[in-house]
């Protein structure tokens, strides 16, 4: 059996961590049922979508830590500007794990009547959603980071004065 050649990825999708286009998904997926059955990698999607939720609670929980932290900052002198962006970055961040918190019904897959070409479609329903959580994720997870470097940055300015 020869192996796919994939099409390399953009700098983008290696920052974010998923294949961004539908394309690139798909080829991924395929990819994977050359050498796994298509219920166990439905499975494996499954479970990477219940991952991610996860994940998204534990992050949200973990930015309402980090926003009493940032009123406690301006109760205390920090830079108001430096705390404010960094509000502002977390809040936008929390907007998109609070998506990945929401639930969703997956339609069953229509079209060929294929048992095979069924489950195919079913696994891409649920690539792109996990595709689409952990872009958000991902996006959250680094908005969250450059607020807590903002953080430092506004404490120990007012630490220094």
């Amino acid at each position: 059996m020869k192996p796919t050649r994939l099409k390399a990825s953009s700098l983008l999708e290696r920052a974010i961590g998923i294949p961004l286009s539908r394309t690139r998904r798909r080829q991924e997926v395929e990819e994977h049922l050359s050498y796994r059955d298509a219920p166990s990698y439905r499975a494996i999607v499954s479970e990477n979508v219940t991952h991610i939720t996860q994940k998204s609670g534990a992050l949200l929980a973990a930015q309402a830590i980090f926003l009493v932290f940032q009123s406690y900052g301006i109760d205390h002198g920090w830079s108001r500007d430096v705390v404010l962006v960094s509000m502002l970055m977390l809040m936008f961040a929390a907007m998109l794990v609070m998506s990945n918190l929401r639930s969703v019904w997956l339609p069953s897959a229509r079209g060929p009547e294929d048992q095979s070409a069924r489950e195919r479609i079913a696994i891409m329903q649920l690539a792109d959603l996990a595709s689409m959580r952990g872009a958000r994720f991902n996006i959250a997870l680094y908005l969250t980071f450059l607020s807590v470097i903002l953080m430092a940055i506004a404490a120990v300015k007012a630490a220094l004065v």
